[in-house]
């Protein structure tokens, strides 16, 4: 059984969340394009705009990982260090006063996990012979 998949419906019920907040602050402040100058807004909007930036890619690199490699244990590892990261960047973006922190580990998080996905994938198809 695949474990990619898993984290794709994971990540894309927190893609929904992000666009649920998007739309009830559009609605609710009768804002049809853009942010308005609403500050809250536009923090919704770059939460999920930057969700919606990183996490197609890495679904992309999890799965090669998985699919050709069979590396269960990595995909695992990383896939739930790239969720905890997405997390904790929706916190630090909705909330940067208090949670700047969070943001700043999502981010680094997220750069982790596709560094090492595309470093692994490379090491597969170049291996180092020593």
């Amino acid at each position: 059984m695949f474990i990619t998949p898993l984290f794709a419906a994971l990540l894309a019920l927190l893609f929904i969340y992000l666009s649920v907040a998007v739309v009830r602050l559009r609605i609710g402040k009768n804002i049809s394009s853009g942010h308005g100058d609403l500050i809250s807004l536009e923090r919704a909007i770059r939460a999920h705009g930057n969700f919606a930036e990183y996490v197609p890619l890495t679904l992309i690199l999890l799965w090669f990982v998985e699919t050709l490699t069979m590396s269960r244990l990595m995909v695992l590892v990383l896939g739930g260090v790239f969720v905890i990261g997405r997390l904790l960047h929706v916190v630090g973006i909705m909330n940067p006063k208090d949670w700047m922190i969070c943001r700043q580990v999502g981010m680094a998080c997220t750069f982790v996990v596709i560094t090492v996905l595309s470093l692994y994938l490379i090491y597969f198809y170049f291996p180092v012979s020593v």
